[in-house]
C-alpha cells in the first residue's frame, strides 16, 4: 500500500502542475485575441486565423486531458514542459508563416514561451529551446521567401532574425541563472523546514524547565515544565529546602545535598544527574544545571535548568543490557565509547574541563594471532585489556574499537604532562612479556593522543587525530606515543613528534 504522506506529497505536486498548465493555458486565450487583433487588422486572413486558432484550441484541450486523467505522470517531466514549449512554439512559427505581417509580436510571444521554461528546465535546455526557435524563424522567413515572397520584407525579417539569435541565447542564459537560483532557493527552503521540524521535535521531546533559587530570600521560582517534570500541579507554590529535598531519592539525597551547597556558596556550578520520587510513587530521573550569580553583598543566586531524562537513563540501562560491551576483553565497544565520549564532549564543551583521547595498537598481535592461532590472539587481547584498565583512574574510559585497537577517554587533568604519564604506564604494562599457553610472547603499544580543543572540537575530528598521531607513533618505531599537533598534514605528518613524547 502506499503511504499516506506520500500520496498527499504526490497531489499537491500534481495541483502545483495544474496551475503552471492554467497559466500556459491563460497565455494562449492572449495568443488568440493577438490573432484575432492582426485578423482584424487585416494581417492575417480568415484561413490561417481560423486554422491557428483551432490548433491553440486543440493543443490546449490535449495537454487538459493529460492533466485530468493523470496521464502526464507517466513521463519522466511530469509537468509536461518541454511538451508544452514545443507545441507552442510550432504553433506561433506556423502562425508567423501564414500571417501577412507584423511578426514581431510572434516573436515577442516565442520569448514568453521562454521565460515559461523558466521555472522547470535548466541552462542547458533553455539553450537547446532558443537554438531551436532561432533555427526555427530561420526556416519561416526561408518559406516565405519561396511561398510567399509578396508578404516578406526580407531586411526586416533577417534584422528581427538577428535580434531573436542574439536575445534569445542570452534570456536562456538569464532564464537558467534565476531558474538556478530557484532551485537553490527551493533546497534551501527545505533545508530550513527540515531544520525547523527537527527543532521543534527536540524541543517536544526534550522536556527543559527552568527555575531559580534566592538563597538570601529562599525565593523559587520554576517553569511550568519543571512543574510538571516534578510532577506537581502548577497552581502550587515551588517547593524549597526540606521540602524539596524530600522529593530527592534517599540514594541520592545526600549527595544532592552536597552539591547545591556548593553552588549555594559560589564554589561551583551545580550540574547532578538525581532522581526523584514523584507523588504518584514513581521515579523519574532528572538532570539539573545551575551557575550562580553573584552580586555584591547578596548570596549567590542559582539560576538553572532541569531535564527529565528518565527515557536516556532506561536506554542506558538497555544498552548495557544489550551487551555493548566486547565480549573478548569486557570493555566498552565502540557503540558504546562513541555515546560515552558524545557526553564527556558536552561536558567539556558545557564546564570548559579538559578532555584527552588516546589510540592505542598493539605492536605483535599478528604475529601472536599469525604464529600461535587465534585464540592465542585472543588471549593476548585479553591479557592486555586488564593491564591497560590496571593503568588508568576509575574516571577514565578505555574501549576496544575492533582487532588490535582500543582508545582511553581521559578527562579532569593537570597538562600533557599528566596524559603522557599514562601513556607511559600503559606502554610499560604492553611491553611486559605475556604467558600464551606456555609460551612467552612480547609485545608494545603504539599511542597517538589527541587533546580538546587543539585536535579538534568535535569527535570525528579527535578520533581521525588521535588516529595520526598513533601512525606516527608506529612511523617512528613503535612502542612509543606521540601528540597530534597542528600544522603538518598526511598521517604521518599529522602527528609529529612532540617534546613532551615518550620513546
Amino acid at each position: 500500500m502506499s503511504n499516506p504522506k506520500s500520496l498527499a506529497r504526490e497531489d499537491s505536486r500534481q495541483i502545483l502542475r495544474v496551475r503552471s498548465y492554467l497559466m500556459a493555458a491563460g497565455t494562449s486565450v492572449l495568443v488568440v485575441v493577438l490573432l484575432l487583433a492582426w485578423h482584424l487588422l487585416g494581417m492575417l486572413r480568415t484561413g490561417p486565423f481560423v486554422l491557428i486558432t483551432t490548433l491553440i484550441v486543440g493543443w490546449v484541450a490535449v495537454f487538459y486531458a493529460l492533466f485530468r486523467t493523470g496521464l502526464n505522470r507517466q513521463a519522466v517531466d511530469a509537468s509536461l514542459t518541454v511538451p508544452q514549449m514545443a507545441a507552442a512554439s510550432l504553433t506561433l512559427l506556423t502562425a508567423a508563416f501564414v500571417a501577412d505581417g507584423g511578426r514581431a509580436v510572434f516573436l515577442v510571444l516565442l520569448t514568453m514561451v521562454l521565460m515559461f521554461g523558466v521555472l522547470r528546465l535548466r541552462t542547458r535546455a533553455l539553450l537547446v529551446y532558443a537554438a531551436w526557435v532561432v533555427a526555427g524563424y530561420a526556416g519561416v522567413i526561408v518559406l516565405l521567401r519561396i511561398f510567399k515572397p509578396e508578404t516578406l520584407d526580407l531586411r526586416l525579417e533577417v534584422t528581427q532574425l538577428l535580434v531573436l539569435a542574439v536575445a534569445m541565447p542570452w534570456f536562456a542564459l538569464m532564464g537558467g541563472y534565476i531558474s538556478a537560483l530557484r532551485e537553490e532557493l527551493k533546497s534551501a527552503l527545505h533545508t530550513v523546514e527540515d531544520r525547523e521540524r527537527t527543532l521543534a521535535e527536540a524541543q517536544r521531546l526534550a522536556h527543559f524547565g527552568s527555575w531559580s533559587f534566592d538563597a538570601a530570600t529562599q525565593a523559587v521560582e520554576w517553569s511550568t515544565e519543571t512543574y510538571r517534570i516534578f510532577g506537581l500541579d502548577p497552581a502550587n507554590s515551588a517547593m524549597v529546602g526540606a521540602q524539596f529535598r524530600s522529593l530527592v531519592h534517599e540514594e541520592d539525597r545526600d549527595r544532592y545535598v552536597q552539591l547545591i551547597d556548593r553552588a549555594v556558596e559560589g564554589l561551583e556550578e551545580f550540574d547532578a544527574e538525581y532522581r526523584i520520587a514523584l507523588p504518584s510513587g514513581a521515579v523519574r530521573w532528572v538532570h539539573a544545571l545551575a551557575k550562580p550569580v553573584t552580586s555584591r553583598g547578596r548570596s549567590p543566586l542559582l539560576r538553572g535548568t532541569v531535564m527529565d531524562i528518565t527515557e536516556r537513563k532506561a536506554a542506558e540501562d538497555r544498552i548495557r543490557q544489550l551487551a555493548h560491551f566486547d565480549a573478548l576483553t569486557g570493555l566498552p565497544n565502540r557503540n558504546l565509547f562513541m555515546q560515552l565520549l558524545q557526553h564527556a564532549l558536552a561536558k567539556t564543551l558545557r564546564q570548559g574541563t579538559p578532555l584527552a583521547l588516546l589510540f592505542v595498537d598493539l605492536d605483535g598481535f599478528k604475529t601472536v594471532n599469525d604464529t600461535l592461532g587465534h585464540d592465542a590472539g585472543d588471549l593476548l587481547l585479553a591479557a592486555f585489556a586488564q593491564r591497560l584498565r590496571r593503568c588508568l583512574r576509575l574516571s577514565d574510559v578505555t574501549a576496544r574499537l575492533g582487532g588490535d585497537e582500543f582508545v582511553v577517554l581521559i578527562d579532569d587533568f593537570d597538562g600533557k604532562a599528566e596524559v603522557g604519564a599514562v601513556a607511559e604506564r600503559v606502554m610499560v604494562a604492553a611491553s611486559t612479556p605475556y604467558q600464551i599457553r606456555e609460551r612467552s610472547c612480547n609485545a608494545s603499544a603504539s599511542i597517538g593522543i589527541a587533546i580538546f580543543p587543539e585536535a579538534g572540537r568535535d569527535i570525528e575530528a579527535l578520533l581521525r587525530n588521535a588516529d595520526q598521531a598513533m601512525y606516527r607513533a608506529k612511523h617512528d618505531g613503535r612502542g612509543t606515543f606521540r601528540f597530534w599537533t597542528h600544522g603538518r598534514a598526511g598521517p604521518e605528518a599529522a602527528a609529529p613528534a612532540d617534546d613532551t613524547a615518550g620513546t
